[in-house]
Formats: C-alpha cells, sequence, structure tokens
C-alpha cells in the first residue's frame, strides 16, 4: 500500500500540481510589463518548460533509491521501462541525468543577471545567441552526467550479487531483473570498489562546481548592483535585488528540499550505515517537489507578481462575500 502511495500517487500529485503552478507562473511573467522583466522572460519560460519536462519524467519513470550495507543504488521501480534492457537503461541513465542538469538552468539564469546589469547585448541585441548557449549548456551538463553513468556507475554483476539477498527481501524478486546504477565502496573487488570512489568522486565535484560557480556570481551580481545603486533609480535598483533575491530562493530550494536528502545515500554507504526505508521513500519523493515549489517562491519573492496574487485573491474573496446569501437569524422559541 505505502510503495502504491510513493511511486504512483505521489508523482502524479506532484505532476498534477506542477501543471497548475508554471502555466500560472508563464502567465504572470508574459502578462506583466515587458519592459520589467525584459528577455528574463523566455529564461523563465525555459525554466518553467524544465519544470513539466521532470514532472512527466518522475511518472514515466518512477525511481526507487536504496542502501545496502556499503553500497547504494538506484534504479525504475515500476512502469513500462523496468525490464532490464539496453534501451532501458538509457532511459534510467537520462532520468538521473535530467536531475543534474537543473544546474545548467540556474547557472544560465545567474549568467544572464550579471549580464543585465553590465548591459551587455548577450541580454538584448543577441539574445538568441545567448538562448541558444543556455540550451548547449543544459546538453552539457546532461552529457556529463549522463557519460559518468553510462560508463563508471553501472551495476556490475558483483554488486548484483551483493545486493541480492537483500534485494529479495525488500522487492520480492533477483537484482538481475533490473537496471541499476550503484556504487560500492567496500567488501568488494578492488576494480568495483575503485570505479565506486571515482564516481562519487566525479559527482560530488560536479555538484561543488555548481554550487560555487552560483556563490561567485551572485556574489559578482550583489557588489555590482550596490555598485551602480547611486546612478540607477531606486525603484530599478531595488527591482534588481529583487530579482537576484527570487533567483537565489530558487536555487536553494531543489538544494535543500530535494538534492539534499538523496546526498544521504551517496554517503552513507560509505561508513556501512544502511538507511530505513522510510528515509528512502522520503528520498524519492522529495524529488519530485521543487517542481512546483519553486515557481510558488518566485511569484511570492517578485513584489510585482505577489500583490498581483494578493489583489486576485482579495478580489475572489469580496466577489464570494457578495455573492453570497445573507441567511436570516431565527429567535430561538422558548420549548
Amino acid at each position: 500500500m505505502l510503495d502504491d502511495i510513493i511511486y504512483y500517487f505521489t508523482p502524479r500529485v506532484f505532476c498534477a500540481l506542477t501543471f497548475l503552478v508554471n502555466p500560472f507562473f508563464v502567465y504572470l511573467i508574459f502578462t506583466e510589463k515587458a519592459a520589467k522583466f525584459g528577455n528574463y522572460r523566455f529564461i523563465l519560460l525555459f525554466f518553467a518548460t524544465y519544470n513539466l519536462t521532470f514532472s512527466v519524467f518522475n511518472i514515466v519513470f518512477p525511481m526507487d533509491i536504496h542502501t545496502y550495507r556499503y553500497c547504494f543504488y538506484l534504479m525504475i521501480k515500476d512502469g513500462w521501462f523496468v525490464e532490464s534492457t539496453e534501451l532501458n537503461f538509457h532511459l534510467l541513465v537520462a532520468r538521473c541525468s535530467i536531475v543534474f542538469a537543473s544546474n545548467a538552468i540556474l547557472l544560465t539564469h545567474f549568467v544572464y543577471r550579471y549580464l543585465v546589469i553590465h548591459e551587455s547585448n548577450f541580454t538584448k541585441k543577441y539574445f538568441g545567441w545567448y538562448i541558444a548557449a543556455s540550451f548547449l549548456i543544459f546538453g552539457l551538463f546532461f552529457g556529463v552526467w549522463y557519460a559518468i553513468c553510462y560508463h563508471l556507475a553501472r551495476v556490475n554483476i558483483e554488486i548484483r550479487q551483493y545486493i541480492r539477498e537483500d534485494f529479495r527481501e525488500t522487492y520480492g524478486t533477483d537484482s538481475k531483473n533490473y537496471n541499476m546504477i550503484g556504487v560500492l565502496f567496500q567488501e568488494g573487488s578492488e576494480e568495483t570498489t575503485f570505479r565506486s570512489w571515482i564516481v562519487i568522486i566525479l559527482w560530488t565535484s560536479l555538484s561543488v562546481a555548481s554550487l560555487i560557480s552560483f556563490i561567485i556570481l551572485a556574489t559578482l551580481i550583489m557588489c555590482k548592483l550596490k555598485k551602480t545603486a547611486m546612478h540607477v533609480s531606486q525603484a530599478t535598483s531595488k527591482f534588481q535585488f529583487e530579482l537576484l533575491r527570487a533567483l537565489i530562493v530558487q536555487t536553494i530550494v531543489p538544494i535543500c528540499i530535494s538534492y539534499s536528502p538523496c546526498l544521504l545515500c551517496w554517503y552513507s554507504p560509505m561508513f556501512g550505515v544502511q538507511l530505513p526505508r522510510e528515509v528512502n521513500y522520503f528520498e524519492v519523493s522529495a524529488l519530485g517537489i521543487f517542481s512546483f515549489v519553486d515557481p510558488l517562491a518566485i511569484i511570492f519573492c517578485l513584489p510585482p507578481l505577489r500583490k498581483r496574487i494578493l489583489h486576485f485573491w482579495k478580489n475572489m474573496k469580496n466577489s464570494a462575500n457578495i455573492i453570497a446569501p445573507t441567511l436570516p437569524i431565527s429567535n430561538p422559541t422558548n420549548s
């Protein structure tokens, strides 16, 4: 019953919320004055499109994460692509890679904000080239993660044998029946453990490098905004700071809500710590949250969008009060 909720109902609920929030988010952005957001609207559209795509992936490829002693692995749990075939393994790798590729979208947001405050032509006259470069960066992030997972993180026969008994107890079937990506830090052959440590070092390095690039760009943008604050109008300076704040929140939300819990399964097996299934369930569920939480965070971080939401809500309440019939108040009678 719990498995049905986690792997069937939860992704569909998150997907429904994502398809409610993101189109509304795009509507708010594109119905706002064009001069206020400029071409940044299209970067936000890219972000919303990614959220919708990711939520569909979450349904079509329901992924499970599990740890056992010094090993962790992930696989497609249910659906059309469970069978252990080469095509389905490619799809599993793509499912994992699209998660990391979200860093590319965040990077293009930070770079765009940096270019805007430096009045670069790539945000105006040559914006088409910037969009093309954004897609290229997204493909690069996706491709690098894909290559690591496909060539180094593929679970071999040794790891399948290592987890076989626990896998049967957990899932009621044999580990050879599933495509899996995973690592084994100890209690394996030298080749397997060496490859596993290489995988985790590469994954960690790429993730840390992305985070550091966000921090550096945010710091540079903040310094530049403080320097130019005296040369531009107060309203313009304030809005630029608000956009940066929204971007920082947009970055923090997936890191804290979705990615951080999954780091537990990366590092806990290094110390032989086997996480309980409840934690695995939480990790799987957390991956689907940011695709609808992030747009909400941006909406409420940007005053123009927040005011429109509050104004709409106020009008709805007023309309409800007007339409609601006045019920007669009857006097109590003595019995």
